[in-house]
């Protein structure tokens, strides 16, 4: 009877799993930094979803207009 020998080429179990998380933290990162460079700065003044004067320390100029923004922020690309 043999006994198995691991490869010393291949990468272990914990290895792997540390190099998959790694990769999809990277992946997550670069998808937000994605939306996050897609975004239009928002301006004081001036809705960020459409557009239109609001208060001068707002950036949206009511809730419609942000639970629409932010619901067009969520859908994927």
């Amino acid at each position: 009877m043999s006994a198995l020998v691991p490869d010393p080429e291949r990468p272990g179990e914990e290895d792997m799993a540390s190099r998959r998380e790694e990769e999809f933290r990277a992946l997550a990162l670069r998808q937000q930094q994605q939306r996050a460079s897609c975004r239009r700065a928002s301006q004081p003044g001036v809705c960020t979803n459409c557009g239109n004067a609001c208060l001068p320390t707002a950036v949206y100029c009511d809730a419609d207009c942000r639970d629409d923004h932010e619901r067009r922020l969520a859908l994927p690309r």
